[in-house]
């Protein structure tokens, strides 16, 4: 590999003469559609079992009980715009070996854009809402009923007991990525495969499916009146996070995925071993064989985000809500405190067994755990990775071991995290940390349009279309902070 540098923005970056092809990466004798799926694809469903959490589990079904199906309309086109722009970024991930938070320092003035994207990450993900949501559902296992305010500690403590749980799982494994990617798919299987062939087939009724397909064709409805919060909330986490779902790029780098298979990830700390990750990311040589390879692993990154993200986070979202739908009158406001199991009354009384009851509480729990496994990693992940590469005394005084800090980081995130717990019910804990990407978007797109658009090789640059459609999620982003600002700030509602 050749050590040539050359300036990428404010920073320097590697050059490598060969672009190592997946079949080297994976130790494939060539792609088949049989390694694709079992070994090649995965990163993407790290961020689906996050999606399938705060807003298809908790923000749609509470849409769905308040306001009918009414808004199914925008879960298709949220979909649609946040894979595309989730192939604009990630395209840029795996040609760089960059996550995002990391590639923004490129971009003038120095650092300055990579530490914004920290402290955004920061305040959106610092409370482990999801634990507690989760915490509702093991404790509706537990007493057997839905949890109330008054096993308020009750929830928390069960909550502090799951957020330990998900640090011990980024502890073991010989790589962070591929620990979450197992973990993920299992929960996500187990998940959409208990939603698709029994809870909806169970529950749904035909009056819930005319709403639904009415709603998926009503493009532009919005219910007078909507509660903003709730409302803002949910379409920011129609699939993972909107424009905020670039601060899960690293995956892509530790899976390996273009250069990043030579710049390094993160390993854990039982099981792994010491990885020289690079400070510097790594581009290739702009070569007609490079070029060749360098399609290829774009044609995986698409695959992944459409295959894995897409298709599961619309069917994540829709199913939720339509079985909430078929289950409570609209006008239901869902239990603060029991908000994991929020159907499962209802659905056990429709299946005429108590089994029903622990089944919702079960998929409950297993949803907002996986959304909880996933934030405690990426948090943790982005500050390790934004500091990791601007502070070079911070790498020095790690000896080169990059686990030092991110567990020393994760330390420091357990003890603060466990004391948030207290500060407020666990979905008005999420609704917050949801609508923080509005705020966040307004720039992050702006400043990946510029990397995109001026920092790259025109040989590398994305196609047109793909900024201009990340640029309509921009516009919803901007009509969500308008809308918040003028209700919270001055008591003007818009909806």
């Amino acid at each position: 590999m050749s050590s040539e540098t050359v300036m990428l923005g404010t920073k320097p970056i590697r050059v490598i003469d060969k672009l190592p092809s997946p079949e080297e990466v994976f130790k494939l004798p060539k792609l088949t559609w049989g390694n694709i799926l079992t070994k090649v694809l995965g990163p993407a469903a790290i961020p689906l079992g996050m999606a399938i959490g705060s807003g298809e589990w908790l923000m749609g079904p509470s849409v769905a009980a308040a306001y009918g199906l009414g808004l199914f309309w925008l879960v298709w086109v949220g979909m649609i715009q946040q894979t595309v722009y989730n192939c604009w970024w990630a395209r840029m991930v795996v040609m760089t070996g960059e996550p995002i938070n990391v590639l923004l320092a490129r971009v003038p003035p120095k650092d300055f854009w990579s530490t914004l994207s920290m402290i955004f990450s920061f305040l959106r993900m610092f409370w482990p809402g999801w634990a507690s949501a989760a915490a509702t559902g093991a404790l509706a296992i537990a007493l057997g009923r839905i949890p109330s305010a008054a096993e308020a500690e009750m929830v928390r403590w069960t909550g502090v007991a799951l957020f330990l749980l998900c640090a011990f799982l980024v502890t073991i494994g010989g790589k962070i990525e591929s620990t979450l990617e197992i973990a993920e798919k299992a929960m996500i299987i187990f998940i959409l495969v208990s939603l698709l062939f029994i809870v909806i087939p169970l529950s749904v009724t035909p009056a819930a499916l005319a709403a639904a397909a009415a709603g998926i064709v009503s493009v532009g409805y919005i219910p007078k009146g909507v509660d903003i919060l709730l409302f803002a909330g949910w379409y920011a986490y129609i699939g993972d996070a909107a424009a905020a779902n670039a601060d899960g790029s690293g995956y892509w780098r530790d899976k390996g995925y273009g250069t990043g298979s030579v710049v390094g990830y993160i390993p854990a700390v039982i099981g792994g071993k010491k990885v020289a990750l690079s400070p510097l990311g790594a581009i290739f040589k702009l070569t007609p064989e490079n070029l060749r390879t360098w399609k290829v692993w774009e044609r995986l990154t698409y695959l992944d985000m459409w295959l894995i993200f897409f298709i599961g986070g619309l069917f994540g979202m829709y199913l939720p809500s339509l079985a909430v739908a078929s289950l409570v009158p609209v006008g239901t406001q869902l239990p603060a405190w029991g908000i994991a199991a929020h159907v499962a009354n209802e659905f056990a009384a429709r299946v005429g067994g108590r089994w029903g009851f622990y089944f919702i509480a079960l998929i409950g729990l297993m949803i907002l755990f996986s959304t909880q496994l996933g934030v405690v990693d990426r948090l943790v992940r982005i500050l390790t990775d934004v500091s990791w590469t601007s502070i070079g005394r911070l790498r020095e005084w790690a000896k080169g071991d990059v686990r030092r800090v991110y567990y020393l980081l994760l330390a420091i995130y357990l003890v603060f995290g466990c004391i948030s717990l207290w500060t407020a019910a666990p979905l008005i804990i999420l609704l917050i940390g949801a609508n923080v990407v509005h705020f966040y978007g307004l720039w992050l797109i702006p400043v990946l349009t510029y990397v995109d658009r001026k920092l790259l090789p025109k040989e590398l640059r994305a196609p047109i279309w793909m900024p201009i459609i990340s640029w309509t999620l921009w516009a919803f982003h901007v009509l969500f902070a308008v809308a918040l600002t003028l209700y919270y700030g001055f008591g003007i509602k818009i909806f």
